[in-house]
Order: C-alpha cells, then structure tokens, then sequence
C-alpha cells in the first residue's frame, strides 16, 4: 500500500519559457521536498493518534525514491490493518501465527508478549490501567517498578527477577487474568547498559475458537490524509512559491 502523487514537472516547467530548464530543477527540488514532508506528516499523525500499534506502523512504514524524481511512502502489509482497520470479531490468530512453531501433536502455535513498561503516551486507556495496577501490587511486595536492581556488590542483577500471578480481571474474550505470570526481566544490552523489562506472555494457538478475537480497529487511512494534506501543500505553497521565481 503507497502513496503517490503524480506531477508533470515539465509541462509546469514549460510555462516558464526560457528558464523552462531551471524552473524545472527548482520543481524537482520542490518534488523531493514535498515528499520528505509528506512522510514527515504520516509520522506525526502516526505518534499522536497510535499506541500499543505506533512502533508497529513505523516499523512498516517506508520512504524511497524508486526512480529520479518518484518518490513513495509506503505501508507494508504486516501493518494494513492500521491504515485499513478491522471489523469487530475479526480472528487475529492466522496472523499472529506466521512463522509459528509446531507442538509434538503438530498444532501451530506462538508465545506472544506484552511489555508493561512502556511510557504511558504508548499505551491505550486499557493497558495503562494494567500498569497502574502493576505497580500498586509491586509496591506492596517492595519491588521497584522502574529502579535497576542490584546484587549486595552493587552489580546489576540480570535475568529474570520476579514473577507474580495477582488477581486481576480477564481482559476482553480471553479467559487468562490480565495479571496472571508478570515477569520482571533485566538484561544487559550491547552498549552495557541494563535494561529491565515487565512482561506477561500469553500463547495463541490454532484450537482457540473464541479467543484472539479483535473487538475492532478502526481505520486510521494516514495515507489518503497525508495525500490530501500534500496537494494542499504544493498547489498553495510550495508550486507558488516557486514558479513565481521565474515567470514574469
């Protein structure tokens, strides 16, 4: 799925007669920037209106020159169903188990995490209640939430740390506790930095009739908006602008 706007560079370029070979590079330019800020404005409406989604759409999202003065922002398939949407009982779990492992009695299935110590401006209404209860109950265990903890000569501790099985409420159409297994992991990174994550896993599988189940998304269509955004941007400023450099 892409975005393309096509303009005829040159025949605008022609109506600026003698300097039809410098209007029509100044256009180029002006094409390449319109392109840049059109992707720059799918991102921005991207970080302000997604959540759990925004790191999947940004990892999907694509910005290129295909050929001289073509450019595409593009949206690959493992994230249409933001820029598209889905309907409300829509079966995530064909999905969800792409690249799936095989059990011994040869059904699919895939161990799907969720990480609960995003920031909260990445997290929607449900999940931050999640976390919000998260950290109460570590609170009452005196378990930092955020905190590195450290062994007794002052070295990080790596691994996992903790896991806690709270009493919660079953989210949605699954029949697990929200709050059943967090673990709490701290692992060193490359740079040697600690990194410590707070985690629940739940597993998909292919005989879960009523579970995986989407209560719907709805469809956020960047692309069509940022296209109308785009043609506002060139036909009133950026075309203006320059064709009023070389016409009389």
């Amino acid at each position: 799925m892409s975005l393309k706007i096509k303009i005829d560079v040159e025949n605008i370029a022609a109506q600026c007669k003698e300097f039809a070979i410098e209007a029509q590079q100044d256009l180029m330019k002006g094409v390449e920037n319109l392109a840049a800020i059109t992707h720059a404005k799918v991102v921005e409406m991207a970080a302000q209106e997604l959540h759990t989604s925004r790191e999947k759409f940004m990892e999907n999202l694509g910005f290129e020159e295909i050929s001289e003065g073509i450019w595409v922002v593009s949206v690959d398939e493992d994230a249409f169903w933001i820029e598209e949407g889905l309907k409300d009982g829509f079966d995530m779990k064909p999905g969800l188990l792409k690249n799936a492992k095989t059990s011994k009695d040869g059904k699919r299935y895939k161990v799907v995490p969720f990480e609960h110590s995003q920031t909260p401006s990445n997290l929607t209404a449900s999940a931050q209640s999640i976390v919000s209860q998260i950290k109460s109950n570590l609170r009452k265990e005196k378990v930092p939430f955020k905190k590195i903890e450290k062994d007794s000569w002052d070295r990080p501790k790596v691994g996992k740390l903790h896991s806690f099985n709270w009493a919660s409420d079953v989210p949605g159409r699954g029949n697990t506790p929200s709050l059943k297994g967090v673990s709490i992991y701290q692992t060193m990174t490359k740079g040697g930095n600690v990194r410590r994550d707070i985690l629940t896993f739940r597993t998909v599988t292919e005989n879960q009739p009523d579970k995986w189940i989407s209560p719907g998304f709805e469809a956020k269509h960047f692309l069509d908006r940022a296209m109308e955004w785009a043609l506002n941007e060139w036909e009133q400023k950026i075309l203006p602008e320059i064709m009023s450099k070389w016409q009389d």
